[in-house]
């Protein structure tokens, strides 16, 4: 019997082990009554632990195989024998918090928008993912994020039932996919005017109060719709926690109250760009000197080991090839780490010079014909070299 169907808040119970099969080195194991949920509706399964006399065996994970389902434990157990079952309850209880909070969200995006959840994972690990076949702008998201958490407050019930084929047809509920046999439904609110039914086969809170709260982290476009990720519950106080302790830390770093540390921050990275334009200037200027200062010849390539803009890079590499008839190659690195190019001529196939590179300096990349640009592990003498023997 599944327990956790009906009595969610159960966490042990006392039961027969009725089959115990070791495969591929792990054992696998049917209890005749169960507290703990399997793998199945884009749920983890529960864990716990079966004591059967003075011995304690993990259960580590629970499948479903053609409808049974069979618990991973650490050892075997004796087909026969009698256990205590306890469930990790702590786990349970926060996938208990994702998973009404989940429906308690999708209810409310459904009911405004129309819109279907056509996917959904509940990690352990990282947040919630609600998979929506439409698009919401970032305040629409705001919106629903605000009415769901107004149904956490109102502190609504939250009930399992199990409507007969004829009753099924009256309901308007929600489902992801197609069921053959039973249908169990849970229902968000009163019956006579629900937030949401949806069929569903995992454990859930008894009150919408007991999930807390309902955040969204983060979305995305995804498959033409729309991915939400969110933290309901003690995750959800946990992510705020870990943001307060961010913007805490901030404040101090930059002296200031916290409600002043986003123009703290626009003017530091104000300033930092200015900074950078400075230095790009002073970079430009100063390579200009360098090729300048380039000695006359058909070809030429030039060194440079410190960080330059793209754009300083560009306008270089243009007055360099403006510059000489030939050949020329701005190298970007040292040579411990490598350089990066840019090369070419304004009058000869640059993709030619790219076959030599490739050939001698084991040079990747590629172009056009007027620039070619890519990446070398070659010392800096042995680039030196062939321009130098270029004819």
């Amino acid at each position: 019997m599944k327990l956790y169907e009906n009595e969610s808040y159960k966490r042990q119970n006392h039961t027969k082990v009725i089959s115990c099969e070791t495969a591929a080195g792990k054992n696998w194991i049917q209890l005749e009554d169960t507290i703990f949920f399997p793998e199945e509706g884009g749920q983890y399964a529960d864990t716990g632990y079966l004591k059967a006399g003075e011995d304690m065996v993990r259960i580590l994970d629970g499948q479903l195989k053609n409808g049974e389902i069979f618990y991973l434990t650490d050892r075997p157990l004796e087909a026969g024998c009698q256990v205590d079952c306890v469930l990790d309850w702590e786990m349970r209880f926060m996938r208990m918090q994702q998973h009404t909070g989940e429906h308690i969200l999708t209810g409310v995006i459904h009911n405004h928008f129309g819109y279907n959840n056509v996917g959904f994972h509940l990690s352990d690990d990282s947040p919630v993912t609600l998979d929506l076949d439409g698009m919401l702008t970032p305040e629409q998201i705001a919106q629903m994020e605000l009415l769901a958490n107004e149904v956490v407050y109102a502190n609504l019930p939250v009930t399992a039932s199990y409507p007969s084929r004829e009753e099924l047809p009256e309901i308007d509920y929600r489902s992801k996919i197609e069921i053959d046999g039973q249908v169990r439904l849970i229902t968000v609110g009163e019956e006579t005017d629900p937030v949401d039914i949806c069929a569903c086969c995992a454990p859930h809170v008894a009150r919408t109060g007991e999930v807390g709260l309902i955040k969204v982290i983060s979305s995305q476009k995804y498959k033409g719709g729309i991915r939400l990720n969110i933290l309901c519950g003690k995750r959800a106080f946990q992510y705020f926690q870990e943001q307060t302790d961010i913007v805490t830390r901030l404040a101090r770093t930059f002296s200031t109250s916290m409600d002043k540390i986003y123009g703290c921050v626009e003017g530091q990275m104000k300033e930092i760009s200015d900074l950078k334009y400075k230095v790009s200037e002073f970079a430009g200027k100063r390579l200009a000197d360098q090729i300048a200062a380039l000695p006359d010849a058909k070809h030429a390539c030039l060194f440079v080991e410190e960080e330059i803009s793209a754009v300083t890079a560009k306008n270089s590499f243009n007055d360099m090839a403006a510059r000489f008839e030939g050949y020329v190659g701005l190298f970007m690195g040292n040579d411990e780490s490598g350089y990066r190019f840019q090369a070419g001529s304004t009058s000869l196939d640059s993709r030619e010079l790219m076959k030599e590179m490739k050939e001698k300096l084991d040079a990747k990349g590629g172009g056009s014909p007027q620039m070619v640009q890519g990446k070398t592990a070659a010392k800096k003498a042995d680039i030196q070299k062939l321009f130098d023997d270029l004819a």
